[in-house]
């Protein structure tokens, strides 16, 4: 079976031999994350048929954005974005197939670790840019609150490293290249698992059969999260105006300002175990003969065909390729 954006193809047994699962079809309108093959009557887009955009959201809106890259003088790293590196690159440089689910985890765990990074410089700067006014008790709340929200950044920086060396070790990335930047981006879209089609005549464990019932409520959580971060936002934007005019104590920035933060480290939680769901689901559906390239399209919709700098051969021993997109 093909993971692929969802159309109205019928689902049916597929042939990696052939190119019965070929993926150069019209997607549905919706977008969603499906297992899927093309029917045989099914008409491939023509060369003009423009792209259908994917669905948006505010989980789909924030995580986006949360991921863009920023300033890595913000975080005082020069190299953060310094070592971009494709879902699809991890898995071809580690040559061992069977470790296909743990290194999508960690790909996984790093993105949204590079997320709650500029959570954490956003939260810095924003209350740095606070006018704590002529009340000495403001200003040492303020300062508290500032210094909290530093070490926040600072644990944040700490375990992007951790989860950064986790992916290294699995991919077998050479020591002396520089710690990687996933340039795919997770799920935060509804996926459509057909379980009762792929496992109607094969056994299914439990945990299988748990994450196919979990997935649509871990994706509502990813929704609701996302509406409590903008609700957040928007509370955080009213009390710094309120404590300008005077009308509010710094207290209540303070309280709106942790409040957010909570809410963001909510959300990237929520994210990271729906997409941690979706691989582990993936890899029960894929044996190991699937290739590497349609594995990545069962975790997402469109995969950054990209290869990354490198003078060291992968495991395979294949010479590296150059660092442009494909």
């Amino acid at each position: 079976f093909f993971f692929k954006q969802k159309t109205a193809y019928e689902i049916r047994n597929c042939d990696w031999s052939s190119d019965v699962c070929s993926s150069d079809l019209e997607p549905a309108a919706d977008g969603t994350i499906s297992v899927v093959v093309p029917a045989t009557d099914a008409k491939p887009a023509s060369a003009t048929t423009p792209p259908q955009p994917l669905p948006t959201g505010p989980a789909a809106e924030l995580l986006s954005a949360a991921l863009e890259p920023i300033d890595p003088s913000r975080v005082g790293d020069p190299s953060l974005y310094a070592r971009p590196l494709a879902l699809l690159e991890a898995l071809e440089r580690s040559g061992d197939r069977s470790r296909r689910l743990w290194i999508a985890q960690a790909y996984w765990k790093v993105s949204t670790a590079f997320a709650g990074v500029r959570f954490a410089a956003e939260a810095v700067e924003r209350l740095e840019m606070i006018a704590p006014g002529g009340d000495p008790h403001d200003r040492a709340a303020l300062d508290v609150a500032t210094a909290d929200a530093k070490a926040d950044l600072a644990e944040a920086r700490a375990d992007l490293v951790a989860a950064q060396q986790e992916l290294v070790d699995l991919v077998r990335l050479p020591s002396q290249e520089l710690p990687p930047w996933p340039v795919d981006r997770p799920l935060a879209t509804p996926y459509e698992t057909h379980f009762d089609v792929i496992f109607a005549n094969r056994p299914a464990t439990g945990r299988i059969r748990a994450i196919d019932r979990m997935l649509p409520s871990k994706h509502e959580a990813i929704e609701v999260r996302a509406t409590a971060v903008d609700a957040a936002s928007k509370a955080l934007d009213m009390a710094e105006a309120d404590h300008a005019k005077g009308k509010r104590p710094i207290e209540a920035v303070i309280a709106a300002q942790a409040a957010l933060a909570a809410q963001r480290r909510q959300f990237l939680a929520a994210a990271r175990a729906y997409n941690l769901d979706i691989a582990e689901y993936a890899m029960a559906v894929a044996d190991p003969s699937v290739p590497d390239d349609r594995f990545v399209s069962m975790l997402i919709g469109t995969p950054i065909q990209w290869r990354g700098p490198s003078q060291v051969a992968p495991v395979g021993g294949t010479a590296p390729e150059a660092a442009v997109p494909r």
